[in-house]
């Protein structure tokens, strides 16, 4: 067997609804378009489309997961609404080994239904942003970046944090974080 090649298809498969459904139809031609000679495609045609499809929910539940504790105020203010827009988030995303990749493809989604207000709270996205700003500062070595925000955040992040009600203001904000090398991360927002 190909091993690089099936291996590529099986994480396409497991990751990509549409591929998976069109494999399913017609896995020749899917097999075949991944490079696959005729014996290794007649081989990985014969996978269940069940359990294909029972591991390929429970990787998503997996990714839900991670998202969550990557953007837990995000988790919170969304509620039981996560992981629906989550799995639609991410549905035909491109990912990468990264974790990030999902929570930038959700935050993506968020700014779009916000955008379209087609979703509440409208400062939603805002606060998965500047949750991922601590992601992206987390990474090693120097940082020095800025993100701007339509809505006051750190009020918003703050009254999550402690179960309070929360008021927003659409304030433009501005954060920077600093970090030099083997340093401390410093951050702030600023409000013209």
């Amino acid at each position: 067997m190909a091993l690089a090649q099936t291996q590529a298809l099986l994480a396409r498969l497991l990751t990509d609804d549409d591929l998976r459904r069109e494999f399913f139809e017609a896995p020749i031609a899917v097999a075949m378009r991944f490079g696959l000679s005729m014996h290794d495609t007649q081989r990985l045609a014969g996978i269940d489309r069940r359990e294909t499809e029972v591991f390929a929910q429970s990787l998503i539940g997996k990714r839900a997961l991670y998202a969550r504790r990557a953007l837990p105020l995000t988790a919170r203010a969304l509620g039981d609404r996560f992981d629906a827009l989550f799995r639609q988030a991410i549905h035909g995303a491109a990912r990468d080994a990264a974790n990030r990749s999902d929570a930038v493809a959700l935050i993506a989604f968020l700014d779009t239904r916000v955008a379209k207000c087609e979703l509440e709270p409208r400062w939603v996205a805002d606060l998965a942003r500047f949750e991922l700003a601590f992601i992206d500062a987390g990474r090693s070595g120097a940082t020095l970046f800025f993100r701007a925000f339509d809505f006051d955040v750190a009020s918003v992040a703050h009254a999550l944090a402690k179960g309070e009600e929360i008021s927003a203001v659409r304030r433009k904000t501005f954060g920077v974080w600093v970090r030099a090398p083997r340093g401390s991360l410093r951050w702030r927002l600023f409000q013209p």
